[in-house]
């Protein structure tokens, strides 16, 4: 998506675009845009994948009548879509 953005010539528009990502809790798209737009220095990476971590524990965590198995299964795929946005983006 990104790239498509770019291509449309939304470059002036992503900081927005970038925040509102952030704020709905969707912070790996919040750093691929951030990456893809140069606006790393305003939207640092690590910040926003760190309370994505915490935000998936959290979430996780609160929601009763889950198994410990699929609180554990959720955290995993956090750690796993963090990882994979560490390795994309080399940082």
């Amino acid at each position: 998506t990104p790239e498509l953005c770019l291509s449309l010539g939304l470059a002036a528009k992503m900081p927005g675009i970038v925040e509102i990502l952030v704020s709905s809790g969707k912070q790996i798209e919040a750093v691929n845009f951030s990456h893809a737009f140069g606006l790393v220095d305003k939207f640092p990476p690590v910040p926003l994948l760190k309370a994505y971590l915490k935000d998936a524990k959290k979430t996780s965590q609160g929601k009763s009548g889950i198994s410990q198995n699929e609180v554990i299964a959720k955290e995993l795929s956090a750690l796993r879509a963090v990882i994979k946005c560490i390795e994309e983006h080399k940082l």
